[in-house]
């Protein structure tokens, strides 16, 4: 039986009941604003027998189990438990180990959601910073086909997901910031949760993105 939990989303105090399917979006301007948002939602997925997954660099993977461990958290038995699984190497997301691919990074979440549900698990909650993961090798375009296409997939279907990713807002042009605030109805922005009024269906949003596509090889 799922216990019924008041809060999953706590910023500064302020929180959100987050259902599944939900595609969140934190921007940042500092790395240790990551850990204690991400524990928060996390927690709460560990209490409702939901796999739990954080990816991020070594730095923040250690204050991520330090923020549990403030929680009651017993971060070694979920992990021996297969309930929490942390990543420090960003090559496993990463298509070829190298390149970074939309769809490839999306189909490695459907995957996990797969794994996790034969394992007995009821849903999955999955965390990543995606500007440690996309340093130097993702286009602002590539990065807005995988939120689009994750949106899509995720939130359309309703799939059995909680997926929050972190982006540093001084790493992104004010263009791509608008784009993302537009793909993801609730965002996390400093001391904020945003539930956002301008949220686009993505599934619209990423026939956009083709018909853009189609067209730049019909001129080339």
């Amino acid at each position: 039986m799922t216990v019924e939990v008041a809060m999953d989303l706590s910023v500064e105090g302020k929180s959100e009941r987050i259902p599944p399917g939900s595609h969140i979006c934190q921007l940042y301007s500092k790395v240790t604003e990551i850990p204690g948002v991400t524990a928060r939602l996390m927690r709460v997925g560990l209490s409702l027998s939901e796999k739990c997954m954080f990816a991020a660099a070594p730095a923040q993977v250690k204050e991520f189990r330090e923020e549990l461990l403030k929680l009651q958290i017993d971060v070694d038995a979920v992990i021996e438990a297969g309930q929490l699984v942390l990543y420090e190497e960003r090559e496993m997301f990463l298509a070829n180990g190298k390149r970074f691919d939309p769809y490839f990074l999306l189909s490695s979440h459907q995957t996990f959601i797969a794994q996790a549900l034969r394992e007995g698990w009821q849903a999955v909650r999955i965390s990543i910073d995606m500007t440690w993961l996309t340093k130097d090798i993702a286009t602002p375009e590539q990065i807005l086909k995988y939120e689009a296409a994750s949106d899509a997939v995720f939130t359309f279907q309703n799939a059995p997901i909680i997926a929050l990713m972190h982006y540093d807002h001084s790493k992104l042009i004010p263009s791509l910031v608008v784009e993302m605030l537009k793909l993801h109805p609730i965002a996390v922005v400093g001391k904020y949760i945003k539930r956002n009024p301008y949220y686009l269906n993505s599934e619209q949003y990423m026939l956009k993105i083709l018909r853009i596509n189609r067209n730049k090889e019909q001129n080339n």
